[in-house]
Order: C-alpha cells, then sequence, then structure tokens
C-alpha cells in the first residue's frame, strides 16, 4: 500500500515532534550545565532518566505516524472489543485540523520555541527584596542540652563548639572553618558553612572571610552597611532565597547594588532584626564576574563528608 499523508499522521507526526522537542531542550541544559538553573543538582539523574523515557516515547509516537501512513491506524476508548490493531469493523473519523486544535498545539509549541530561543538567566538580587534576605543559614533545631562532640580533635577545641544533638554537623563544620587561616566562602557548602558560623557566631570574631557574592541593600541598615550575597536554591527555582552577610565599609556608597565584588575582611558581630549574626568588616575588594550559574545549593549529606 501506498504511503500518504493524511490529517491523522500529521497529529502523530506533530504530538511526535512535540515530544521529541521537549526532549532535546532538556538535553541541551544537560550538556551545557544550564539545567541547575531550574534544579538542585541531586535531581539531576532523574532529570536524565526522565528524558531517556521521553525519548523512547517520542520514538514509538514517529513509528505509529509512519503506519498511519499506510494504514488506519486507531488507538480509541470506544469500548469495543479489538481483534486486531489497525482498523474496526466500525468506523472512526480522522482527526480535523480546527482553530482549536493550533491553539493547543501552541500551548506546547510556543514555550518550547521560548526555552530554545530565549537565553537562561541566573535570577539574583531582582528577588532578593521579594523573599526578603536570610543572614543565618538555614533553619536550626537550636534546642535541647549542649553537648561535647565525639573525636580526636582538641578537647579546648571541642569544648568550644558544645551544641545540641540535632546540630552536631554544623559544630564539626564550626571546627574545621575555625582552623582555617581564611574561612573561603566557595559555592560548596556556602549555606552551611553560614549556617555555622551564625551559630557560633561568638567563635568567630576576628577570623579572616573571603567572599564572592552581589551587593543588595536592606531597609535596617546603617549607611555603611550592605550585604553581599548568593541566592540558594533549595529543591528548585521555585523556592530560592536569597542568603548573605552584612558588610560595613567607610566607603559603602562606592558598591553599587546588583554588582558583583569579592570581599576579604574581618569577622566581626552585629545585630539584625533583634537577632546576633555576623558581619565582615571589609579590608580588601575587588569585582568580580558573575558565575553562569550564580545559585548554591544546600547539600543535605555534608555532615557524612566532614
Amino acid at each position: 500500500m501506498n504511503k500518504k499523508i493524511n490529517s491523522t499522521s500529521i497529529h502523530h507526526f506533530m504530538k511526535a515532534t512535540i515530544l521529541l522537542g521537549f526532549s532535546f531542550y532538556i538535553l541541551q541544559l544537560i550538556i551545557t550545565g544550564d539545567i541547575l538553573q531550574f534544579i538542585v543538582p541531586q535531581l539531576v539523574i532523574y532529570v536524565k532518566i526522565a528524558v531517556t523515557f521521553l525519548m523512547i516515547v517520542s520514538a514509538f509516537q514517529y513509528y505509529i505516524a509512519i503506519l498511519s501512513m499506510k494504514k488506519t491506524v486507531i488507538i480509541c476508548e470506544c469500548g469495543h472489543d479489538h481483534d486486531h490493531v489497525f482498523g474496526h469493523d466500525h468506523s472512526h473519523h480522522s482527526e480535523k485540523f480546527t482553530f482549536k486544535t493550533f491553539v493547543i498545539y501552541g500551548l506546547f509549541l510556543v514555550p518550547l520555541l521560548l526555552g530554545f530561543l530565549l537565553p537562561n538567566q541566573s535570577v539574583a538580587s531582582s528577588l532578593a527584596s521579594n523573599r526578603g534576605m536570610n543572614l543565618g543559614g538555614m533553619t536550626s533545631q537550636n534546642n535541647g542540652a549542649k553537648v561535647e562532640l565525639d573525636g580526636n580533635e582538641d578537647p579546648a577545641l571541642r569544648k568550644l563548639f558544645k551544641t545540641n544533638v540535632y546540630d552536631k554537623d554544623y559544630a564539626k563544620l564550626g571546627m574545621l572553618l575555625y582552623k582555617q587561616d581564611v574561612i573561603e566562602m566557595q559555592d560548596k557548602w556556602f549555606i552551611e558553612k553560614l549556617q555555622s558560623m551564625n551559630m557560633f557566631v561568638d567563635k568567630f570574631q576576628g577570623k579572616e572571610i573571603k567572599i564572592m557574592g552581589f551587593i543588595y541593600r536592606e531597609s535596617g541598615l546603617t549607611s555603611n552597611q550592605f550585604i553581599i550575597a548568593r541566592m540558594g536554591m533549595t529543591h528548585c527555582i521555585a523556592d530560592i532565597s536569597p542568603f548573605g552577610i552584612i558588610v560595613e565599609a567607610a566607603n559603602s556608597n562606592e558598591f553599587p547594588n546588583n554588582a558583583w565584588v569579592t570581599i576579604t575582611g574581618k569577622i566581626g558581630k552585629t545585630t539584625f532584626n533583634g537577632q546576633p549574626v555576623i558581619k565582615i568588616e571589609v579590608e580588601k575588594s575587588e569585582p568580580a564576574k558573575a558565575p553562569k550559574v550564580q545559585y548554591v545549593y544546600p547539600d543535605w549529606e555534608f555532615g557524612k563528608k566532614l
């Protein structure tokens, strides 16, 4: 039988092409690393599995489309018994193209085209004012009796970082940071380090710290203060929140909002919204280039890696 394009086969080809388009778009995000603009690294493996199944479904849909050019392919819920895969002893009308059809396909094609055509840009300070700045890290239990950590660390150091049983991992991290000559706030464990230092704010006074982030100002700060921050993503882009540290500088007016800088200074202590938090007294600053992926991510298993 000769192959012949009809309305039904066109529908199948459209469905297959849309599925394949989304497959290639997600695959492109994975290859370029832009997938981290939307989800945390721990979820990437599940996206890889999903896109594999999506490509298999797309291939099957193309197979149906090609078969529909040779003979009628019926995939329905008519309630009749089907003795064979292709055709029935009763009629089914072919799908026609209507305005409703174009609208339905457009709902899938428009976002797909926008995904390919528009750049993937991280959202930084533009969302900070809406989400509220987090100066202390993630939520801590911060209750219960204080206990001393186990291990071979200096007993005097373990006594400095006594904490409740829920926050032992942050105490261990605090000890590691305490022993460093310069605490570098890199992407890895950014949120965990921030929480650890704020849990033991008195222990880090005078320590040297280096951090890169964007400049943000919030009501309640003095004229010589601003915040250096990063956007943190807990699971996906829907739950991003800003995490930062208050900075004090005599020339604070020379630090424009949204600018990316690297700041080195001494850790101090201040109060914000009634809570004691660390601050940075600037010693050195220099412009920085915004990273391609501007988010930092919590590591729920960081305690096992200490």
